[in-house]
C-alpha cells in the first residue's frame, strides 16, 4: 500500500494483533491480493530502518499465500535501547502470528 486513502480505509474498523515488536492492523480488500504496509514508531537510523522493512517484506513474500486478499499495516514497535537481537525477535513473532 502506497497512497493515503488506502491506509484510511484499512484504519475503518479493522482487526488487530499485538506482539511484543510489532502491531498489525488488517482488513480485507477487493483487489484480489494482499497488500502490505509497514510503519516504523520511533527515530532510527536509515540502515535499522531499512534493514527492519526488509525482514518484514521478506516474511510477507513468503507468507502470501496464506494471508488471502487483505490490506495488513505491521507498525514495528522499537525498543529504547536497539540491538541485533530486535530482527531476530521479529521474525520469530511474525512466524508465530501467522502459524
Amino acid at each position: 500500500m502506497t497512497e493515503r486513502p488506502q491506509f484510511v480505509r484499512l484504519f475503518q474498523n479493522p482487526k488487530s494483533y499485538k506482539a511484543p515488536t510489532f502491531q498489525v492492523f488488517w482488513k480485507s480488500n477487493e483487489t484480489g491480493k494482499a497488500r502490505l504496509g509497514i510503519t516504523i514508531k520511533g527515530r532510527l537510523s536509515s540502515v535499522w530502518r531499512m534493514r527492519l522493512k526488509r525482514v518484514v517484506r521478506e516474511w510477507f513474500r513468503q507468507s502470501k499465500e496464506t494471508l488471502g486478499d487483505s490490506d495488513f499495516n505491521i507498525v514495528l514497535r522499537i525498543p529504547p535501547k536497539l540491538t541485533m537481537d530486535y530482527p531476530d525477535a521479529l521474525k520469530r513473532h511474525l512466524r508465530e502470528w501467522i502459524a
